[in-house]
């Protein structure tokens, strides 16, 4: 086989990473549905198997498969709904206690800066004034929002249906790509990608069922109100790594802060979810998911910005995931194995044949 030069392989893979950009910006609208139905499929393919053992037929245990999860997801966002509309009592002591902020913030700067609460205001109703004439592109963007939302979930359950009824086409599509000798390399390629992906989601699921456990524990110790629908929020926004549970902390910590009379419970808010991540990242996600989907942080860093930038909030769930597969398939072509060696979290490098 002819050896190309160091630099031309280089500017092949820059040129391919830039396609790749490309593709993901404007290819989202299709791409990003698929992606998570992907995942979700191989998540339901051992449960529809089973099904299909007992003799179910294909179609029907696909169905069952998809309502069995459609329960449990409308039991837990009931069971989140009936905590925020208990939460969403206390809205109105929210709304004293800002303005009771606000007045001290105006007093400070009256003080501090010599700007009179009159001229403060006035400032406050100018950029009210051009919110208010930008927001015709406001409610335009979320018309679109939930336009975008609505088609996304109405096609998933679609393509999750379409990926498992036509699960053995797609395998063998690859064989026919690839010589007739490395048949079973792709059965094993497939077999690899698919355990990866329902070690990652089953895995992420009991994290956050823990999480929202010792987070829910923690804050009813600490006295917070609402503590199980904090907990709960918090256990969900881990499923952005390193930055959700930053995101996941914040409402109860404003929470404390606004309505309690001392700060031991902002303290003990942060000292819970300190303690939490702590155990998360040394202890919980490492022995419940496991190293079989071990990426190394920094790659994992980059994926999340680099996701968050091209999809937003999916891009920085679904790209660590996806990452996870890239290394699978890397590490078993032989030209791209150091690049799978790069994207993994295992020092020692195996050589393989």
């Amino acid at each position: 086989m002819k050896e190309y030069p160091l630099w031309l392989k280089f500017t092949g893979i820059l040129v391919g990473l830039t396609f790749l950009g490309v593709l993901l910006s404007y290819g989202k609208f299709i791409l990003m549905p698929l992606a998570f139905s992907a995942l979700f499929a191989m998540l339901l393919t051992p449960l529809c198997r089973r099904l299909e053992r007992w003799k179910l037929g294909r179609v029907g245990a696909i169905v069952v498969s998809m309502v069995v999860v459609t329960v449990v997801l409308s039991g837990i966002l009931s069971l989140f709904s009936w905590q925020f509309v208990q939460f969403a009592e206390d809205l109105p002591r929210v709304t004293e206690r800002l303005k009771e902020i606000i007045s001290v913030i105006l007093q400070f700067v009256d003080s501090v800066l010599g700007i009179a609460p009159e001229q403060q205001t006035d400032f406050l109703r100018q950029g009210l004034d051009n919110l208010i004439d930008r927001s015709g592109q406001y409610v335009t963007g979320l018309v679109d929002a939930a336009t975008g939302l609505f088609t996304f979930v109405g096609l998933m359950p679609i393509f999750v249906f379409l990926l498992m009824y036509y699960r053995e086409m797609y395998e063998t599509f690859l064989k026919h790509v690839v010589d007739r000798k490395d048949h079973s390399q792709v059965d094993s390629l497939v077999a690899k990608i698919q355990e990866v992906v329902q070690n990652y989601l089953v895995g992420l699921i009991l994290v956050i069922l823990i999480l929202a456990v010792l987070n829910s524990i923690g804050l009813l110790i600490v006295g917070i109100d609402h503590a199980i629908f904090f907990g709960v929020f918090a256990s969900f926004m881990a499923v952005i790594p390193y930055v959700g549970i930053i995101i996941g902390g914040l409402p109860p910590l404003l929470y404390a802060l606004f309505l309690t009379d001392s700060l031991l419970y902002p303290l003990g808010v942060l000292i819970v979810f300190a303690v939490v991540q702590f155990l998360e990242g040394n202890f919980i996600t490492p022995r419940v998911i496991g190293s079989k989907v071990s990426i190394n942080p920094l790659m994992a860093i980059i994926a999340l910005i680099v996701g968050g930038q091209v999809w937003g909030v999916s891009g920085m769930i679904l790209f660590v995931p996806l990452l996870g597969v890239l290394r699978v398939v890397f590490e078993e072509m032989p030209s791209m194995r150091a690049v799978g060696y790069l994207l993994g979290n295992k020092i020692e490098y195996e050589k393989k044949r």
